[in-house]
């Protein structure tokens, strides 16, 4: 091919190892490749003369060998490379810029074509000014990013096509910091090969954002970045740095400063979308150069299909790989197109593929992907769901194995699932919502269940809430719903995600729970009811026994005076008479009052019912109304009576009366009670 602008022509050799050697006019750039993509395109072994090999690449990458078939975006080329000599132009100055261009944009947009097949083989045909040779080194960061750089370094310095021990010395090496704290590796290592000062290196990263989704080594990451940054930093301009990064993992650059200043300063070129025009060449010339031009109808329905759409460019190069083959077989492009379904059937027919190469286990996870991926229409077409893969695993799942099912789909030769970063979480969606109308298998899934399937993310939103919040019992379900969850948990069994079956048995336990704390309530109650019944019951006959204790000593008492007063009645009728007084007061005791108790008989002999009451007649005299209460003094020498009338009496222990202070008072207070 001919460059208009230089007149220069490249040659893109492959050599055996994978490498590839692009020579334009002596200058010659090595590319060192470390990727395990496996790419290759079916081609009937009976093909017509008329058809040519098959020009477009399906799923596979564009890389530096299509340089000659990508030549639809000249402008983004050119705005590389101005760009990228831009940073060589400062080499040496004060406050040079970092020598680092990112390439930034969405899934699908063409970074990688762009920096593979137009950068690089642009470098060979028109050098930088005062470079007569440039390396480049290739490599994607893959799983262990530091032994995917030591290897690219040990292959360019060594131009061997499988140095073991020389990758694992040079990795050691990236590991190692400098008197000042610096991953300075990757600049020492440089600096020390061959002709470095005549033909610098450039290390192009490609696919970036592998540093975050593959590899799980924070520190392994922080010292693979360290090492570009360095090098791409050092003032002898021998190394320089390109990276391809989707832009939805911008914010996974945050965690690293200067690698985030750089992204986000004007030296950052953002790819955009490709115009109808470029889609229109991308379809067209590839054709046009194989020499089976395509129609132009099938050229407007596959615009049609991929304008303004995400992933534009390899939903694109597959469906053009699957109208290349109809044309072998002698079918007319639109025929093909029709029978494919579009651009969406030729996905869904990729989908289905891979699917029945699975086992079925696999198929499974397949079918709890899918369905996790899609966010059911209320009335509307289904549409996308982003989720993280975590979110994704069923309690039955091993992450390895949810893992490499996603990886068949979202691979470089399918790109049905997306894979983002987001707040240190993987992310997957479904590349094309094309998937969802015409793979007919998902259809299925979703048209089957798709109640179970409303049902389920409530569960998982209220198991993540019950999670939230530090899972207290009091978000918990509980019956009638919690009847609902167990019934969808027989259906769905180990579909259901491990943090829903966390929520379901903490559930379940707290039910269980609450229902022997009910019990133990009502056999509490029913003790607490039968002692109080045995309390009262003890009660009672303890109270009764009391009483009749107290009842038989009060007797006691009362026997006692009235015998007193029958024997002091001859002797000393004074005492006989107090004695006799007591007993009757006791007879109107609450704890004797019995029949025919109220008036002893030994009272009634001893005291009331004797012929001589003169001496009782003299104490009761000065009384109106009934004596209730007779007592001594302390020296026995004085006696108080106390009547009904309201009055008391003084009285010597012969019975004469003893003037009484209260006796006028009390005898009026009688008299005009009697009035009244």
């Amino acid at each position: 091919m001919a460059d208009s602008s230089s007149n220069r022509s490249i040659r893109i050799e492959e050599s055996a190892d994978g490498s590839a050697i692009v020579s334009g006019d002596g200058n010659t750039i090595y590319v060192i490749q470390q990727t395990t993509e496996q790419q290759s395109i079916q081609v009937p072994s009976e093909t017509p003369t008329n058809i040519g090999p098959n020009p477009y690449k399906g799923q596979a990458a564009i890389k530096e060998g299509d340089a000659d078939r990508y030549i639809w975006r000249e402008v983004q080329e050119e705005r590389l490379r101005q760009r990228f000599q831009a940073l060589y132009d400062q080499v040496g100055q004060h406050d040079a810029p970092l020598r680092l261009l990112p390439i930034l944009g969405p899934s699908g947009c063409g970074k990688s074509s762009l920096a593979r097949a137009g950068l690089i083989p642009e470098l060979a045909r028109r050098p930088l000014p005062g470079q007569e040779q440039i390396r480049v080194a290739v490599l994607v960061p893959g799983t262990h990013p530091i032994e995917a750089l030591a290897g690219v370094l040990a292959k360019a310095a060594t131009q061997d096509p499988m140095p073991v021990q020389k990758t694992r010395e040079f990795a050691t090496e990236l590991r190692l910091k400098n008197e000042m704290g610096l991953y300075d590796g990757m600049r020492r290592i440089v600096d020390l090969m061959p002709h470095i000062k005549d033909s610098p290196l450039v290390v192009l990263v490609d696919q970036f954002e592998e540093i975050y989704t593959l590899c799980k080594d924070i520190d392994e990451r922080h010292v693979f970045i360290e090492n570009l940054l360095c090098a791409a930093n050092d003032p002898t301009g021998y190394v320089s740095a390109v990276i391809t990064l989707r832009s939805d993992f911008l914010g996974e650059t945050q965690r690293h400063e200067r690698l985030n200043q750089v992204i986000g300063s004007d030296q950052s070129v953002i790819v955009p979308a490709m115009a109808e025009d470029e889609l229109r060449r991308a379809i067209g010339e590839p054709a046009k150069q194989a020499g089976n031009p395509l129609d132009e109808a099938i050229i407007e329905l596959l615009i049609k299909d991929t304008k303004g759409r995400d992933g534009a460019l390899p939903l694109l190069q597959f469906a053009l790989t699957r109208i290349w083959e109809g044309l072998i077989e002698g079918k007319a492009s639109t025929d093909t197109y029709r029978e494919m379904g579009g651009v969406g059937g030729a996905l869904a027919g990729k989908a289905q593929e891979i699917y029945n190469n699975l086992d079925g286990v696999e198929k499974d996870i397949v079918r709890r992907v899918f369905v996790g991926l899609v966010q059911l229409g209320e009335g509307t077409r289904d549409t996308r769901r982003r989720l993280a893969i975590a979110s994704l695993m069923a309690s039955r799942d091993t992450p390895d194995a949810i893992r490499q099912v996603i990886n068949r789909f979202s691979s470089p030769g399918a790109r049905l699932v997306t894979l983002s970063s987001q707040n240190g979480q993987e992310i997957a969606e479904v590349t094309h919502e094309a998937v969802f109308e015409h793979w007919q298998l998902l259809n299925e899934w979703l048209d089957s269940s798709r109640d179970d399937i409303r049902f389920q993310r409530r569960l998982e939103a209220a198991a993540i809430y019950w999670d939230k919040q530090g899972r207290q019992k009091g978000v918990l379900r509980r019956s009638p719903d919690l009847d609902l969850l167990r019934t969808f948990e027989q259906k769905a069994g180990t579909d259901m995600t491990p943090l829903s079956v966390e929520f379901f048995e903490a559930a379940n336990q707290e039910e269980k729970q609450e229902e022997q704390r009910k019990a133990q309530e009502e056999r509490f109650k029913r003790l607490v009811f039968r002692g109080v019944v045995a309390g009262l019951v003890f009660t009672t006959t303890l109270s009764g026994f009391a009483g009749y204790k107290v009842h038989q000593a009060e007797r006691r008492r009362m026997e006692l005076y009235a015998a007193r007063a029958r024997d002091l009645a001859d002797t000393d009728e004074v005492s006989s008479l107090v004695n006799g007084l007591a007993a009757i007061g006791l007879g109107r005791s609450v704890f004797i009052k019995l029949p025919n108790l109220s008036r002893n008989a030994l009272v009634s002999t001893a005291l009331l019912d004797r012929p001589n009451r003169t001496l009782q007649s003299s104490y009761v005299s000065g009384h109106t109304d009934r004596v209730y209460s007779v007592a001594f003094s302390p020296d026995g020498n004085t006696i108080i009576s106390g009547s009904a009338d309201d009055t008391v009496r003084l009285w010597e222990r012969q019975g004469n009366p003893i003037g009484n202070p209260f006796e006028g008072k009390s005898e009026n207070r009688h008299k005009e009670k009697k009035r009244k």
